[in-house]
């Protein structure tokens, strides 16, 4: 399928955030809204883009914290340890290469 409305695409809730994915053969889109006060750190070996559609929120990519904002767009590259932490409510595009296979709908394991 070509065309989504997230609206439409189901949510999974999870403890502090919700997320929509949709899964293409190549790449991943996740849409994003976290509580403030919500962190996460990990890794994965995907590469990964984060587009900051709302609030503001301090990532740490490796050994580097920056706060941003909406409007503002992080690259991470693939393994690195990286770690969100909503400092307001946010709502964030992340894009993957290749697509999660972990958090696919019916395959996902966090």
């Amino acid at each position: 399928m070509g065309f989504y409305d997230l609206r439409d695409v189901d949510a999974k809730q999870m403890e502090g955030y919700t997320r929509r994915v949709v899964v293409g053969k190549n790449l991943m889109l996740v849409y994003v809204e976290r509580e403030a006060g919500s962190t996460t750190e990990h890794s994965h070996p995907n590469e990964q883009m984060i587009y900051l559609l709302e609030g503001k929120a301090k990532f740490r990519l490796g050994d580097e914290e920056r706060e941003i904002e909406a409007g503002q767009a992080i690259h991470v590259e693939p393994d690195l340890m990286h770690q969100v932490d909503a400092l307001t409510p946010i709502r964030y595009l992340g894009i993957y290469s290749p697509p999660r296979e972990e958090i696919i709908p019916g395959r996902e394991s966090s």
